[in-house]
């Protein structure tokens, strides 16, 4: 227990380099522009963001208050920064002013589902390593990108490293700075201060990063880390001789790196001390262009990216161009020639090869999963995952969850190419359980059980049930049935799908569900349940991200799902009397209940106003 109170100032002192959101911070920054911008233009001559929208007094003054989501459409690249007379951080404002907006309205990042779902994989327990010999002090932090691309190519570059650095280890995990260039400051605090807190606790005090973007985040806030580039550390003793036919090259700075001239002229001299002759692009060094990926511009403001990669791929000349970026090269490569660098260092036959193909999305997590092995199988080290702790756990499986979860998609995806999901019409379904005889609601029930979970509408059933079983016992089926299948939603979100789901389940209306239900629990299941305020099939896997008890969940998701289920039932079992002209007590029962519950949403929108108007 006294060692408790340690653990938490250790915490706050890893902390203390990551600034939280700041308003106060955010308006020194507007007002700087607002007093010391000179509108000079400086900063607009390669930027079409800024060609676009003004100079930066221009936007703090005029713009920003007519567009608040301004700043996702500048790439974060400093060139301004780098051009800039008046030496202002440009580019720290609009960081700024992405916080802003997160702070304000997290559900802007629901556009950015994809790369966020990136990064948390790459710091899940699935994909991250740390392999770390004894006595090891230095690690090499390969990045995400490079990992996935050029696995083989990363691991012949740890080999050589360890031949002057024998005790260095290798950790695959992520530095978690898309959520950083997002805006997500409360994540990036929160991940990247774990990450810390593995290597500390792990006595590592030196990092050799090969990411551009992973050098930036830990030179920026963990300086309590000796910071070393691979290409610094390659550079004083060398890279592999490799026999190659050389040839005339460029090199694409990362703008992420554009004010480290250090790494600038290490790169320049690897590839020199290995015969290649290199002609500069008109932009390079801190006054490098961006590739177009920079600051997640793409997802926003795809034009502005392609104009990038545009003025990039003119000053290469077709020239083959490499850079030490990975990102950079996924995104230059379609357009042309572009290499990494520890592919020319490396593995330069592959690298200059024709035949040499771009690597797929699904190929770049397998590549990972490979490296991952590879470490595992040839390192005679202690190795863990990302969420190690000094106390011995219990390894879990991700295998079974992984199946359960692929079955279930597989599933969705085959029901709707193969044209099965037709069995879904009243008619063929009519016939296809009667056909089972006794055993018909068994049948039934378990069909109804297993369509909330695949995405498939639930009134058919429920209406099929009063024409096939009657008004009794086609409630009877149904309601057992849509209570199995609402539960089974429930487990899947909650103990197999949690992170997949939880992407797809992240703007602001799911957000305000776990809010209430955090308060008022059951009652909200009710609501929900009695009035449709939401896809009832997302529904179900909603609340299994939710806190609320499994137990309060199904009993009121039942009682609240049976007025519906009788109602249409009612009205479904009667439609042959009804054909023949006689109202039956059914009918009548049927239509009632569907009145009262029409009504309802109109009631609760009265309670409501008169809740607001109250408080």
């Amino acid at each position: 227990m006294e060692s408790q109170p340690e653990e938490t100032e250790l915490e706050s002192n890893r902390m203390q380099h990551i600034p939280s959101y700041d308003p106060a911070q955010l308006q020194l920054r507007i007002e700087q522009h607002h007093n010391e911008c000179t509108n000079c233009g400086a900063c607009q001559r390669n930027c079409a963001f800024l060609q676009k929208y003004g100079t930066p007094k221009h936007i703090v003054d005029s713009v920003l208050e007519h567009e608040p989501d301004i700043a996702f459409s500048c790439s974060l690249c400093g060139l301004c920064d780098a051009q800039c007379p008046e030496q202002l951080h440009i580019q720290d404002l609009f960081l700024q002013l992405r916080r802003a907006a997160i702070a304000t309205r997290p559900e802007r990042l629901n556009k950015f589902r994809g790369l966020r779902l990136y990064e948390s994989i790459g710091m899940s327990n699935m994909f991250s390593c740390y392999a770390l010999p004894d006595n090891c002090h230095s690690i090499f932090f390969p990045g995400c990108a490079l990992a996935g691309n050029l696995p083989q190519q990363t691991w012949n570059l740890y080999r050589h490293l360890q031949q002057q650095l024998p005790n260095l280890g290798l950790v695959l995990d992520c530095c978690t700075k898309p959520s950083h260039d997002l805006g997500d400051q409360q994540r990036f605090s929160t991940k990247f201060t774990q990450l810390i807190s593995n290597l500390e606790s792990r006595n590592i005090t030196q990092v050799l990063t090969a990411c551009p973007n992973c050098y930036q985040v830990f030179k920026t806030y963990a300086p309590q880390l000796e910071l070393l580039s691979v290409y610094q550390q390659l550079a004083q003793v060398g890279a592999p001789n490799n026999e190659f036919n050389r040839q005339l090259i460029t090199v694409h700075d990362p703008c992420v790196n554009r004010f480290e001239p250090q790494i600038h002229q290490a790169v320049r001299t690897l590839l020199a001390d290995s015969g290649y002759t290199i002609e500069e692009m008109t932009n390079h060094g801190n006054k490098t262009f961006c590739c177009g990926e920079g600051g997640c511009v793409m997802a926003t403001q795809p034009e502005f990216a392609d104009n990038w990669r545009l003025q990039r791929v003119r000053q290469s000349k077709k020239r083959l161009m490499t850079t030490y970026c990975a990102g950079c090269v996924e995104f230059l490569r379609p357009q042309t020639p572009t290499v990494h660098i520890i592919e020319l260092l490396f593995d330069p036959d592959h690298a200059q090869s024709s035949t040499r193909k771009q690597a797929g999305s699904l190929q770049r997590y397998l590549n990972r999963l490979k490296l991952k092995r590879q470490i595992k199988k040839n390192s005679a080290t202690q190795t863990g995952v990302r969420s190690m702790t000094s106390a011995p756990t219990t390894k879990k499986s991700f295998l079974p969850k992984l199946l359960i979860l692929s079955a279930i998609i597989a599933s969705i995806v085959t029901l709707k190419m193969t044209g099965a999901i037709d069995v879904m019409e009243p008619q063929i379904l009519q016939e296809w359980i009667l056909g089972y005889g006794l055993w018909a609601p068994l049948v039934f029930i378990l069909l109804y059980s297993i369509a909330p979970a695949l995405f498939l509408p639930g009134l058919p059933l429920t209406i099929l049930a009063g024409v096939v079983f009657g008004p009794v016992w086609g409630v009877v089926y149904s309601i057992i049935g849509a209570t199995c299948g609402a539960s089974g939603a429930f487990l899947v979100a909650r103990y197999l799908g949690r992170d997949w789901i939880s992407a797809k389940l992240s703007d602001s209306r799911w957000q305000k569900l776990d809010e209430d239900v955090a308060i008022n629990g059951w009652k909200v299941v009710a609501v929900t349940r009695l009035i449709p305020l939401f896809p009832f099939n997302l529904l179900n896997y909603a609340f299994g991200l939710t806190k609320i008890r499994f137990s309060h969940y199904v009993i009121t998701s039942f009682f609240c799902m049976l007025p519906a289920t009788i109602a249409f039932i009612s009205l479904s079992s009667s439609v042959g009397q009804l054909l023949h002209g006689k109202i039956s007590t059914e009918f009548v029962i049927g239509a009632g209940l569907l009145v009262v519950l029409s009504l309802l949403p109109l009631l609760w929108k009265k309670l409501r106003g008169g809740k607001r108007a109250v408080d």
